[in-house]
């Protein structure tokens, strides 16, 4: 099982749609992949859609561990509308 630190991967601020994706093209080939969200301070609603869509549209089990309050909140509430937006 591979394990991604998305602060020294990536940054401590995810701001971007195309950093989501990258993020999921580099673990495709992956079944299991535990992301690490330690130190990472800052995720930007763009990346957070980008991440839920690409998060439900792959055969990859997440695992989110050490996710910071603010952080965790906008990923429930960008869930909850891709959930009420795509269920038709």
């Amino acid at each position: 099982m591979k394990e991604v630190n998305l602060r020294d991967t990536f940054a401590k601020k995810l701001g971007m749609r195309t950093t989501a994706k990258k993020l999921f093209d580099d673990i495709q080939s992956e079944k299991k992949v535990v992301l690490n969200f330690q130190d990472v301070e800052f995720m930007s609603r763009s990346f957070a859609q980008e991440y839920i869509f690409q998060k439900y549209n792959s055969d990859i089990e997440i695992i989110e561990k050490n996710m910071n309050d603010s952080v965790k909140g906008l990923l429930d509430v960008v869930e909850e509308d891709y959930n009420e937006t795509c269920l038709f």
